[in-house]
């Protein structure tokens, strides 16, 4: 588990703020949304699940999609700490997107590390993380997906809130593979989850090239912490 006292200014204003030191590290963590999903110019109501663990880093979330009158589809995202997928199934039938390689691993990695604000224990118990000082307000996250080293800026407010977690290169679906885009996720409504002070918003964001792509609201109505001893 990482010491607090090495790590950045930044970070340990945010872990003394929202993770009591007392509090066990959980075996995973379960955190229950409803939101909107933008999809082909339509916002798509969602209720979902997040499942996380740590050692390694890895998480599954899976949503019901409503469509239409009569019509929706399960959506399903994560990464193992090997591969990384994203996809959905019509009725939770029939394939309507599937994808899987490098890239999907990437994506995946840097969202899971920006979501490392919902369970800031499993942070501190991952070995692998690496932890960077960015100055008075902020500090970066990094791990390694597949051959690249990817980093999650967080933004800290005077509070000691991370109110944003970005990143300067996330890939994004284009026509002909991926490409890389800044992204990040606003988040606000802290509160308290249990013994843990997280946000209950999140908006996420692309930056591309013919202006900024608002895709994901969700707001966070539940989370739920299995401790080892459990």
């Amino acid at each position: 588990m990482a010491d607090r006292a090495g790590l950045p200014p930044a970070a340990r204003r945010w872990l003394d703020r929202c993770l009591p030191a007392a509090t066990p590290t959980p075996a995973r963590v379960t955190v229950k949304q409803v939101g909107k999903l933008e999809s082909n110019d339509r916002w798509l109501g969602f209720r979902a699940t997040g499942t996380y663990w740590a050692q390694p880093l890895a998480f599954e979330w899976r949503a019901r999609l409503g469509i239409m009158l009569g019509m929706w589809a399960i959506a399903s995202d994560g990464h193992d700490g090997e591969d990384g997928w994203g996809g959905a199934k019509l009725w939770g039938l029939f394939s309507i997107g599937d994808r899987r390689g490098p890239e999907v691993q990437e994506v995946q990695l840097i969202r899971n590390i920006a979501e490392l604000v919902w369970m800031p224990d499993l942070a501190l118990s991952d070995p692998v993380l690496r932890w960077v000082d960015a100055g008075d307000d902020g500090f970066e996250i990094q791990a390694v997906a597949t051959a690249r080293t990817v980093a999650v800026h967080f933004d800290v407010d005077a509070q000691g809130d991370v109110v944003r977690a970005s990143c300067e290169a996330r890939p994004y679906d284009v026509p002909d593979g991926y490409e890389d885009a800044p992204w990040h996720y606003e988040l606000g409504d802290h509160r308290e989850f249990g013994p843990i002070r997280a946000p209950a918003s999140v908006v996420a964001t692309y930056e591309l090239p013919d202006g900024p792509w608002e895709y994901f609201r969700a707001e966070v109505v539940k989370m739920e912490r299995l401790t080892r001893a459990g």
